[in-house]
């Protein structure tokens, strides 16, 4: 009866929030331990009095020569799509809570995904204009 009462609700929030926390974790244990694995591989080659590739002696083992030339030539207009979806889901916001509870303040609450997606897309018309070569 006392687990079913007062346990058993505080522990699903708290369930709910371990779970990005073990992930968050779990990530930097597998970033550390490629890490270390990548190290002991240049003691060995050390050892053996072989030549280090360049790969491995990168800052960041994940920052390949792949992952630089897709940065590179990432899509200028990339930022529109999270800016369209955060003003779609402001408005939504503001329908669905102002037709739930009509003459309150709640549909206010969809300001905030509306004003992100507004920033987001004002950010990309200035780097826009910013990149395009001047004559």
């Amino acid at each position: 009866m006392f687990i079913e009462q007062f346990v058993t609700p505080i522990m699903i929030p708290i369930l709910a929030l371990l779970i990005p926390i073990v992930a968050i974790v779990a990530h930097y244990m597998s970033k550390a331990h490629r890490e270390r694995q990548r190290h002991e591989t240049m003691r060995e080659l050390a050892r053996a009095g072989l030549p280090i590739p360049p790969e491995l002696l990168q800052a960041d083992a994940q920052d390949s020569d792949w992952h630089r030339a897709r940065r590179e030539e990432s899509n200028p207009n990339r930022i529109l799509i999270p800016g369209f979806i955060n003003i779609s889901v402001g408005i939504g916001l503001m329908g669905m809570f102002a037709a739930m509870m009509p003459g309150y303040w709640l549909w206010a609450t969809g300001l905030i995904p509306l004003f992100l997606g507004i920033g987001l897309v004002a950010y990309w018309a200035v780097e826009r204009k910013r990149q395009q070569p001047q004559p």
